[in-house]
This record gives structure tokens, C-alpha cells and sequence, in this order.
């Protein structure tokens, strides 16, 4: 197993209801739904950080670009969480 670090977020609570649902089909921890999901959204497009001006482009470890791929978003889920990342900037 690799090594884990906590992180915390702010979501739209829409969306982390969202993705509870999905970690239960796939009968997953919300965890690791939402650590697969960031991990295939940064495979397919990678793009640099945005937050600060010195940090280089994202690049994984060789490693762990030979592991299984993981599986993809559906247009249909795409639209989803797009739809509900507008919400959230709506209320802000």
C-alpha cells in the first residue's frame, strides 16, 4: 500500500453528497473515490499549478503511471459535478 497524507477541503455540500453516492456504488471510501477521481482528471489533463507562481507542472512518479488506469468520468458525471462547481461559485 502507499503512503497516505491527510488533506482538507471546502466543497459545495451538493457535491460531497454527490460524491458519497458515487463512493457507494463503487463501493468505495468517499476517500478513495475522490483520490481516484483528482488522480484520473490529472492523467488525462495535466496542468500546471495555478496557486503560486514557482511551483513547477504536475508530474507523477513513473510508478504510478504503470499502475491500473483508473476509471473515467462519465459525460453524464462530468456535466454533474460541472453543474454543481457553478452552483457553489454562484453563492460565493
Amino acid at each position: 500500500m502507499t503512503d497516505t497524507v491527510s488533506l482538507t477541503i471546502k466543497i459545495d455540500p451538493a457535491l460531497k453528497e454527490t460524491l458519497k453516492t458515487l463512493a457507494l456504488e463503487n463501493q468505495l471510501s468517499l476517500s478513495e473515490e475522490v483520490s481516484q477521481r483528482l488522480h484520473a482528471s490529472l492523467l488525462n489533463q495535466p496542468h500546471p499549478a495555478i496557486d503560486s507562481p514557482h511551483t513547477a507542472e504536475l508530474a507523477l512518479p513513473q510508478e504510478e503511471a504503470q499502475e491500473e488506469p483508473t476509471p473515467q468520468l462519465t459525460n453524464s458525471e462530468l456535466k454533474q459535478l460541472r453543474t454543481l462547481l457553478k452552483k457553489g461559485k454562484k453563492k460565493k
